[in-house]
């Protein structure tokens, strides 16, 4: 047996380690294991091949020469017809853009490759692509300026995924950049998408200012006024009042410089945070987890744990940094979030329907599943799953105006026996737009609240 014949092996048999280890011998012959892999037909040794550059950009072991062979080879993947190859593509060339700084012109043409696939591709495929654009737009001022033309382009047009997929896309910018130009021309940007006639596209961009106010010191002075200006004037709730608010305090008293963090950023570990935790130093954790994704990531896995106590600090952290959260890691709170909605406590409950709008304002396939969790929840009928259920509805109907979700709400509350008071509640809040709803199922609501609150 040949060596490319035992690298095969060693992928169709998912032994990566091996694999790597096959790789890493010869820097030169490796790459020409993974280029020959890369063409396969067999996605699972494509997505071996991936997976393994994947880990070598990581750990620094790709270098821009190595990069400039595959990152082709990878392109060609994102028009594969397997979804599952063409995602672990898209995050393959997202960590390398992460970790290591190519050439201009490869940086142009990989910019072009991103926009097409968040326009064509869909989710998640089209959210993970988002994110290696920010990553381009949010280091490089040409690259950042095509990005922001590009999605006017897209708000001026009717895709409602391509919208948020973009906005998306600005979000991270924003969130990466440390390049004082790059965040003036995003945050005006922002700004302007606050008068947009689309509601999600205006409560996605005062969730993009949220993000940008954190990073206030990256502004000017004449900006920040004319966002106070506009957040006055924009009918956008409490969210629009709060950051106003921050922006006012800073411009009666301006930071002149950050406070540096005592430690390095590599001393932190889940234990350092946990005991930040019992310090009670939330805040500080907060902004940590703001300023280095990887503290956030710890407070994710600190979520993730067993304990519940710790899970709550986490979970406080989370809920006020859930406009920085990555698709990857969304997706693995999510199975948490939907355990919550059923918990006894009412900060549990309402604190986790606030992080799953949150995300779902961000992610089209995420609304998707909020959705659906909502509405699997009311027709449960016990008490606890319903309770659950409206809050997360009313969560993500403060967020995003939609009809037709109000109205399979509506169906299944004319289905249940009796209605709690959150039921009631919620039913007396929407009262306006339930006039919008056809008129047999407006009657049927309007007996079933009489009949519950005359018992």
């Amino acid at each position: 047996m040949n060596t490319y014949e035992e690298f095969i092996e060693y992928l169709k048999g998912w032994r990566l380690r091996k694999a790597i280890e096959l790789v890493s011998m010869d820097t030169k012959e490796g790459i020409n294991l993974l280029l020959r892999g890369l063409k396969e037909k067999d996605p699972i040794v494509k997505k071996g091949c991936l997976y393994i550059i994947k880990k070598l950009a990581m750990k620094g072991k790709l270098g821009v020469n190595e990069a400039k062979l595959v990152i082709p080879e990878i392109i060609n993947l994102l028009g594969d017809k397997d979804e599952s190859v063409v995602l672990q593509a898209v995050e393959t060339l997202n960590t390398i853009l992460t970790f290591i700084e190519l050439p201009p012109e490869l940086n142009g043409e990989i910019t072009n490759v991103l926009m097409k696939t968040v326009e064509e591709k869909p989710e998640p495929i089209n959210e993970y692509a988002a994110e290696g654009l920010a990553a381009l737009g949010a280091k490089i001022v040409s690259i950042a300026r095509r990005i922001f033309e590009w999605i006017k382009e897209i708000i001026a047009g009717k895709s409602e995924r391509k919208k948020i997929a973009s906005l998306r896309v600005l979000k991270e910018i924003i969130a990466r950049t440390d390049n004082p130009e790059i965040m003036e021309e995003a945050f005006n940007l922002a700004l302007d998408l606050l008068n947009d006639e689309d509601p999600i596209v205006r409560k996605s961009a005062l969730s993009i200012i949220e993000v940008a106010v954190d990073k206030v010191e990256y502004i000017s002075k004449e900006s920040l006024e004319r966002a106070s200006k506009e957040l006055g004037l924009s009918n956008l709730g409490k969210k629009a009042e709060e950051t106003k608010a921050k922006i006012d305090n800073y411009l009666e008293s301006p930071i002149t410089e950050k406070p540096k963090l005592k430690e390095e950023l590599e001393e932190y570990s889940v234990e350092v945070i946990k005991k930040m935790f019992e310090r009670e130093q939330h805040p500080a954790v907060l902004e940590l987890a703001k300023s280095d994704y990887r503290v956030l990531q710890l407070v994710i896995k600190i979520f993730l744990s067993e304990d519940l106590l710790t899970k709550l600090d986490a979970l406080w952290v989370i809920s006020n940094a859930a406009n920085y959260i990555k698709r990857d890691d969304a997706e693995k709170i999510i199975p948490q979030l939907i355990k919550f909605l059923v918990h006894d406590n009412p900060w549990i409950r309402s604190t986790s329907a606030k992080v799953l709008a949150e995300l779902a304002l961000t992610y089209s396939s995420i609304m998707d599943r909020a959705i659906e969790t909502t509405l699997k929840l009311l027709e449960k009928g016990d008490y606890k799953s319903v309770r659950g259920g409206i809050q997360l509805a009313s969560a993500l109907l403060s967020r995003v105006e939609n009809l037709g979700f109000l109205e399979e709400i509506a169906k299944r509350i004319v289905k249940l026996e009796k209605l709690p008071k959150e039921v009631i509640e919620f039913l007396r809040e929407h009262e306006k737009d339930i006039e919008e709803l056809n008129p047999e199922l407006k009657r049927e609501i309007s007996i079933k609240l009489a009949n519950s609150i005359l018992s």
